[in-house]
This record gives C-alpha cells, sequence and structure tokens, in this order.
C-alpha cells in the first residue's frame, strides 16, 4: 500500500508542498505546485522527519520505516530523509547505514541534493567511497571511524571528523593508542593538537563530560605564562601532567614564580619604609605594616591592593586583613585636613563582596576606631576588642 503523505510547506514560505510516498514505494518524493505539473525531488530534504507527526497521517506513515533506520537517522536530521531514501532504494545503502552510517552520512554531505550521485557512490567499496570523497581511504581509516563514539549532537563533531580524515593531512593516524575517540578528545584536538596522545590529553579525553571554558582558560593562560617565564617546552611539562588538578597546581606555582618576578621588578624605591600606624589594630583585624606585607595580600586575596602603597605612606590610607569569619582585606580612607576616616572598602577573594556577618562585624570595629583616631591615637597602645 501507498501511504501518501502531502507536507504543506506552501505555509512555510514555499511555491509548492511536498508529496512524500511510502517507504514500499522507495520513499519517492515530489514537488507538488498550483499552477504547473509536480516535479520529483532529486535530493534531501533538509530537515528531520520529526515534523512530520504534526500531519495528519504522519505518525502511521513513519511506521512504515524500520525502526533501527529511524534511530540511526535521527542523529542528522538535515540528511535523515536522504539516508532514508538511499536505503529504501538500495540494499547496499541499506547495510552500509547499519554498519557505517558515517560513510552515508559524509555521502550526503558531499550529494545533498542529487539523490543519484549518492546511490551510485554508496554501491562502492567502503574504501573506494572514502577515495571519492577526498578522504583518505587506508584501512587505518574505517578503525579510526569504528572508535568514535560521537552522538553528533552537534555540528562541530561531524566537523571535526571531516578535519580528520583529510587525505592530506591525514590527522586521524594521531588517534591509534585510543580504544574509543569522543567529542572532548576531538575538540581537545583541534584547540591544542599537541595535547593529543600525551598522558594529559588522554586524561581529559577519558572524560565524557568536561566544563571546557574552565579548562581552556586554565591552559591558555598556563601556556601564556611559561612561555612569559621562559619555561623549556612548557606545552610538553603540560602534556605530562595526569590530571586536571596537577594543571591547576601548576598553572598556581607559575603564577606565583611570576609574581616574584614582578615583585622585584616593580619594587618602589620607598619599599622598605614602615607604614604609618594611624588607626590601631584588634586581635582578628590586623594592619598591613609595609610594601611586602600589601603586595603579598594582594596575592592572596587576588586583588589589586598594592596600587594604595603611595597613598599609605603618605598617610592617606589604611589597608587591614580579617581572618574571621570570613577572610577579607578591609581599606581606609583617611583625610587628615578634616580629621576624618571613611570606610573604602571590605573585599573577599578576587574582589567577593563580603558576607552580611562579616560587614557587620567590619562595621562595629570602625565605628570604635573613629572615635579613638578623633581622639589621637597613641601607636604604642592597640585596641582590645
Amino acid at each position: 500500500m501507498d501511504l501518501q503523505l502531502t507536507v504543506q510547506t506552501t505555509n512555510l514560505g514555499f511555491d509548492y508542498d511536498i508529496e512524500l510516498h511510502s517507504w514500499h514505494q522507495k520513499l519517492r518524493a515530489y514537488r507538488v505546485f498550483g499552477t504547473k505539473s509536480k516535479e520529483l525531488l532529486e535530493g534531501g530534504l533538509g530537515l528531520g522527519l520529526n515534523f512530520i507527526t504534526q500531519f495528519e497521517s504522519g505518525d502511521e506513515w513513519l511506521a512504515q520505516i524500520p525502526e533501527q533506520y529511524i534511530s540511526i537517522t535521527d542523529a542528522f536530521p538535515e540528511h535523515q530523509y536522504q539516508l532514508l531514501w538511499l536505503a529504501a532504494n538500495s540494499e547496499q545503502a541499506a547495510q552500509l547505514l547499519l554498519m557505517r552510517p558515517l560513510l552515508l552520512v559524509l555521502i550526503c554531505e558531499q550529494y545533498p541534493i542529487d539523490n543519484e550521485k549518492a546511490l551510485a557512490l554508496s554501491h562502492l567499496g567502503q574504501r573506494d567511497i572514502l577515495n571519492e570523497l577526498g578522504y583518505d581511504n587506508a584501512k587505518a581509516t574505517l578503525k579510526f571511524i569504528d572508535k568514535l563514539t560521537l552522538k553528533f549532537e552537534r555540528d562541530l563533531e561531524l566537523k571535526h571528523v571531516k578535519k580528520q580524515l583529510d587525505k592530506r593531512t591525514c590527522r586521524y593516524k594521531i588517534f591509534n593508542h585510543y580504544k574509543t575517540i569522543n567529542y572532548v578528545a576531538l575538540s581537545l584536538d583541534n584547540k591544542y593538537p599537541f595535547l593529543t596522545c600525551t598522558k594529559f590529553g588522554m586524561t581529559i579525553a577519558s572524560k565524557n563530560k568536561l566544563e571546557r571554558g574552565p579548562l581552556r582558560a586554565c591552559l591558555a593562560d598556563t601556556l601564556a605564562l611559561g612561555i612569559e617565564l621562559g619555561i623549556n617546552e612548557p606545552a610538553t611539562r603540560i602534556g605530562q601532567l595526569s590530571s586536571l588538578d596537577e594543571l591547576e597546581r601548576l598553572h598556581q606555582q607559575w603564577i606565583e614564580r611570576r609574581n616574584d618576578i614582578r615583585r622585584v621588578a616593580s619594587r618602589p624605591v620607598d619599599a622598605d619604609k614602615v607604614y604609618p600606624k594611624l588607626i590601631p589594630s584588634e586581635q582578628n583585624i590586623t594592619a598591613i605594616e609595609n610594601y611586602n606585607e600589601l603586595f603579598t595580600e594582594g596575592i592572596a586575596q587576588k586583588h589589586c591592593i598594592a596600587i594604595y602603597h603611595s597613598r599609605i605612606i603618605a598617610g592617606q590610607y589604611c589597608v587591614f586583613t580579617m581572618q574571621q569569619p570570613q577572610r577579607v582585606t578591609i581599606g581606609v580612607k583617611v583625610n587628615k585636613l578634616i580629621n576624618m576616616l571613611e570606610l573604602d572598602q571590605i573585599s573577599g577573594i578576587s574582589n567577593t563582596i563580603a558576607t552580611n556577618e562579616t560587614r557587620e562585624i567590619v562595621y562595629k570595629w570602625f565605628e570604635r576606631v573613629k572615635k579613638i583616631y578623633k581622639q589621637g591615637f597613641d601607636d604604642e597602645i592597640e585596641l582590645k576588642a
């Protein structure tokens, strides 16, 4: 029985509807115009068949097609109709769809509007198909394809595969030692090819799910640090790591080394001067007393508090640290002309906002020290909390 289905594409702005015939009628399809004879559809539809269920008899029409074929082709909506047309019209194409569907997808990628050309190509041997499409056709190519564990949920997955198979580079050969090849492995190879086949690269690739943003940021920054520090072959050093945790530790080590170098290079001429004691410390809130402490505070808290050095030396600013209940840096402006203090900042690590509890403690401390400052602070006496 030829269960015919009409897809009303004129409602989408086209000047024709699509007439789809049944699986038993080889999935023939036509463009049906209102003013002239219908035309045979020479290629694919360019969209998946899931939209068919919204039409009358759509579910019944889809039910004619073997379920395993629908399941395989669902991953490639742009080529789904053409893939099924090939399987309906050729036993060889149907077998290829079951055995190595990616080869049939690559054919459709090359000939999306020429079913007859795609059909002729599907009748060739698998290595001949690869050769005709411009890909490397060694036995190793087919082994590479069989190792892929991709779901093709992203357009990039197919693009990465095509890049690997290019006969001009045969990049896929670098994956010879991989038992399976997932999207993470291909994506990492595309962005950081020097990591492929390294200990670190294979460790990262073993994780099917990975937050690529943080990884890429850490990788890029670590590489830049290695180059800045003059590390011999920093990429090789990274490739020898065993985990993302080791990368983060190496990143931190190189940050500290760079900061040590910068500290020496940018050390102000008056760095050895002791800071004026204008405001009393407490047990939990202690004053920064010199440039070294100020610079270290900036590194520890990941902010730029060190830029206040000149103002502190001039008696215009004071910096304090608090350990509990939250590690914060406290900045206080000093106006000697009007004998006034102003609480300027309460900054957590990376300038995060302090908690309500922390702010309340700082506010109470600040009210106490304001009174003492106005009365005239004796730097030989520390305030008792």
